[in-house]
């Protein structure tokens, strides 16, 4: 998980969850792909947005993202090594 446990909030209905990274200072959205093998694709969401977890208006910001995937102009990285350019891969690292 690359999200700081005090900043948590899991929305498991919809298969998502928020919070915060201080490692690289920014509020993710974590998106839970259930494919074979489950994991998770991490994009950037604003404080704001974050602020607005458990309203339909995230869930729909979320359900965009989960559609666009990895060619969302918001995607950051992904725990799927293959879906990860070289400069995402670094940016993975530094979150952990």
């Amino acid at each position: 998980m690359y999200i700081d446990k005090d900043t948590l909030k899991v929305r498991s209905e919809k298969y998502y969850s928020v919070g915060y990274n201080s490692k690289i200072g920014k509020y993710l959205l974590a998106d839970i792909i259930a494919w074979v093998a489950w994991y998770e694709r991490y994009f950037e969401i604003s404080k704001e947005e974050y602020e607005m977890f458990g309203t339909e208006e995230l869930d729909a910001i979320a359900e965009v993202l989960h559609k666009e995937g990895t060619k969302s102009p918001r995607f950051l990285f992904s725990v799927k090594n293959e879906e990860n350019t070289a400069v995402q891969l670094e940016m993975r690292n530094r979150a952990k």
